[in-house]
């Protein structure tokens, strides 16, 4: 808590200038708490008011910025000697909340950019699942490219084999068309073979 002292006192924190000596040389006290809370204290023979109430002495008074604070009807109190430190509270609270989510949002940040988003350790988890499957994908896709290769060189073997037996079997097909196709010898054309060869042998 800040104490400042008021009077004609060369030693106060605000000195009130009275050639009277109706101000007393300690004349009050102003108690201004980190919340920003203010009493007044009279310690002077001629008073102390507040908002012209005298108030008593050695008894701390609330005041408040807008109050009109007099010693003596004969110096008013300056509250712009006095700091402000409500407002510096609330600058230091707002300084403080803007800095710890500045904190938090870094924090969230390099954990999301390092872990992908998660907090926990389960990445690695995943990543090997992937993995795997990738290796049985990769592993099905060969598997039926194979069996496609196979079907392929079985159907051309098939082919070609059909080839190879039609092929075979046209030859004697050919021949019995030819030997179909020859024109039929008539009856005098076959006997005369024969009489050639009953010739022959007589001249033997």
């Amino acid at each position: 808590m800040k104490v400042y002292s008021i009077g004609r006192e060369v030693g106060c924190d605000i000195i009130i200038n009275d050639n009277s000596d109706v101000i007393s040389r300690r004349h009050a006290t102003l108690n201004v708490a980190p919340s920003g809370k203010m009493t007044i204290v009279d310690l002077s023979h001629n008073g102390t008011y507040v908002n012209g109430i005298r108030i008593a002495q050695n008894v701390p008074v609330p005041v408040t910025r807008k109050d009109n604070v007099s010693f003596a009807h004969v110096a008013r109190l300056d509250w712009n000697l006095i700091p402000n430190t409500t407002g510096a509270i609330i600058k230091w609270v707002i300084i403080g909340v803007v800095a710890l989510l500045l904190i938090i949002g870094g924090v969230w940040g390099y954990k999301s950019l390092t872990h992908g988003g998660s907090t926990g350790g389960d990445t690695p988890v995943p990543a090997a699942v992937d993995s795997t499957t990738l290796k049985t994908e990769k592993e099905k896709m060969e598997e039926q490219e194979k069996q496609k290769q196979d079907s392929i060189k079985k159907h051309v073997q098939d082919s070609l084999s059909r080839v190879y037996k039609k092929d075979s079997g046209k030859v004697p097909a050919k021949k019995a068309d030819t030997k179909k196709n020859e024109p039929k010898k008539t009856e005098s054309q076959k006997a005369e073979p024969k009489e050639d060869s009953n010739k022959n042998r007589r001249r033997g």
